[in-house]
């Protein structure tokens, strides 16, 4: 297990350094969508729902490969997430994503897709786990918030 989690952290270490690289290729507006996406998944990274939450639009909806139902608002996601971080069945070990593409709809609006590996689970009984993720994201008030997340 300990190898699995090494190999793990040398290829989140090495997909930061890809991710940041790309950055530089970005626009200002890009630039500061990528930067919120980054900064949210860093908030659920280190298990942090207010941070988490500070980027999460009010009327937030989520699609989940593993639910058959629609999560829609943001209370009923906070809901979801502090359950299942207490429970310690989502509990994040290691978080990254990858190959994000910010696509501008307008200067208010943005599609982001990345892929995503994972390590989690309760303390020995962590799982790896890739996923792919799209957002969705709204400037109002001069802020970037994330209205939609669909993972799959």
């Amino acid at each position: 297990m300990k190898t699995f989690i090494l190999i793990s952290l040398i290829i989140g270490i090495m997909s930061t350094v890809f991710a940041q690289k790309n950055v530089s290729y970005m626009n200002l507006t890009e630039q500061e969508v990528f930067e919120t996406v980054r900064q949210w998944n860093q908030a659920f990274d280190q298990n942090d729902p207010k941070q988490y939450f500070f980027y999460i639009h009010e009327n937030l909806t989520i699609f989940l490969a593993s639910s058959p139902y629609r999560i829609d608002g943001k209370m009923d996601d906070i809901e979801e997430f502090e359950w299942s971080l207490q429970s310690g069945r989502t509990r994040v070990s290691l978080f990254q994503e990858l190959q994000p593409r910010i696509h501008l709809l307008s200067e208010t609006s943005a599609l982001v897709t990345y892929h995503t590996s994972g390590l989690y689970g309760g303390e020995g009984n962590e799982s790896m786990v890739y996923l792919k993720e799209t957002n969705v994201l709204v400037k109002e008030n001069g802020q970037w918030k994330i209205m939609h997340i669909h993972i799959s």
